[in-house]
């Protein structure tokens, strides 16, 4: 195989008259590139200096019919160089040309303070400005301003071809209780990629979603993410991808295909503690939309947990929860509160995910249905009163009931009596097991 990566660049002169004398040899530009093996039209070029360099081996078939010699070669080149490096040292140039040029538009985009307005953000005044980034490179933007949104539309490669696409971006996000719950579902739950939305399988958060998103102007696709195998939940969507890796199950990624207004977003999450600080974000529901996403109720030791593993946001959030007074401790996954009635207070009106709701509602007066592994326990005291904690355990074989125990004890469920206990279901707990 050719070695067709070392370049040679002649004395110009030279270059062109080698290539005059092998057209006439051969009577023409194409018996030469016959000679040559390459086309007649590449021929024509090195004879007019079109290309300033040429492959050794093409040389080497010079030398070999008589053209020119060693000696004479040698005496015309100006330079020698690898094609491979010449190509890598001209990628790595246009790479760093870019990233320098992509930092000075950066700088032109506004600050978030003078993107916060009185009650809504100003995507307006930031996209004038970002959209020079979006046209640095191959593809170019085309804009149509309507009055409360722009429609923008592009070309791109996808794996199906060269595609045409169209999206909206809203002028104006309303700063309100509702955004401040969605970001900070985002924060926890968001998609990936271009796409803006969230990946959550609760019918509530994807109800909530669907309406956010149309209401700020975007087409909204559902796409199911499910391991190969499992049967499809009954859930209504427009695409579904099987997967073979390990995971939950399945997911439900609820978004538009929206990059630009992906990336307004992060500009937000990068600015997170002075958004948090400006006063316009109700903390209240960003971190009831960050627990609906990665949060849960742990009834065995009375906590609220919101599960995060990133260092820079675990101490925005961890400053932000003390300010609200429901910080306790990081275990190194989860942010954890033991205060019931603050999160009942301040969270909990705006959570949304059914389940959390029910199980804030036991943890913080015995209300809302019982929790399955409680009706469990509860049913298994019904039908074997005056058991111990062991018995009862051995019974459901279980390690431990002691955490359901007493939860159920403190709220009026079950009695205890004796020593050791000995549990007996109250009027309260036969209730609940008829609802």
């Amino acid at each position: 195989m050719k070695n067709n990566h070392l370049m040679i660049k002649l004395d110009p002169q030279f270059q062109k008259e080698l290539f005059t004398r092998i057209i006439k040899k051969y009577n023409g530009s194409i018996n030469a590139s016959r000679i040559l093996k390459i086309p007649a039209s590449s021929i024509r070029g090195y004879k007019n200096l079109y290309f300033n360099s040429i492959q050794e081996y093409i040389l080497k078939k010079f030398k070999k019919i008589k053209i020119t010699n060693e000696l004479e070669i040698s005496e015309k080149t100006i330079s020698i160089f690898n094609k491979e490096e010449l190509i890598k040292s001209s990628l790595s140039f246009g790479r760093q040309k870019r990233i320098e040029n992509l930092k000075e538009l950066k700088k032109k985009i506004p600050p978030l303070k003078a993107i916060i307005k009185l009650n809504y953000l100003d995507l307006d005044k930031w996209f004038k400005e970002y959209k020079n980034i979006t046209n640095a490179g191959f593809r170019k933007i085309h804009i149509n301003e309507k009055d409360s949104y722009f429609i923008i539309r592009y070309s791109n490669f996808t794996n199906k071809g060269y595609k045409n696409f169209s999206i909206k971006l809203p002028k104006r996000i309303f700063l309100n209780k509702e955004f401040s719950y969605f970001f900070g579902l985002w924060c926890g739950d968001r998609t990936g990629g271009k796409r803006f939305g969230i990946a959550n399988k609760n019918k509530q958060i994807i109800d909530f979603t669907s309406k956010f998103l149309k209401k700020n102007y975007q087409k909204v696709e559902k796409i199911l993410i499910i391991k190969q195998g499992l049967p499809e939940p009954r859930i209504s969507y427009n695409k579904k991808y099987i997967i073979n890796k390990s995971g939950k199950g399945w997911v439900l990624s609820t978004h538009s295909n929206n990059g630009i207004l992906a990336s307004f977003f992060y500009f937000l999450q990068n600015n997170l503690e002075e958004f948090l600080n400006s006063g316009y974000c109700s903390k209240d529901a960003f971190f009831a939309g960050l627990f609906d996403a990665e949060g849960n109720v742990s009834l065995y030791n009375k906590s609220f947990r919101w599960a995060c593993m990133n260092k820079g946001l675990v101490n925005i959030y961890s400053k932000f929860l003390k300010e609200i007074g429901l910080f306790n401790k990081y275990d190194g996954h989860c942010i954890i509160s033991y205060d019931i009635k603050k999160f009942y207070n301040k969270i909990f009106p705006c959570l949304k995910h059914l389940d959390k709701i029910n199980k804030t509602k036991f943890l913080f007066n015995g209300g809302g249905s019982l929790p399955k592994e409680f009706k469990d326990v509860l049913n298994c005291i019904n039908v074997n009163p005056k058991k111990t904690a062991k018995e009862l355990s051995k019974t459901l074989k279980k390690t431990k009931v002691y955490s359901e125990l007493k939860l159920l004890n403190d709220f009026g469920f079950i009695l205890n009596k004796g020593y050791p206990y000995r549990f007996e279901i109250t009027s309260k707990g036969l209730k609940s097991l008829g609802d």
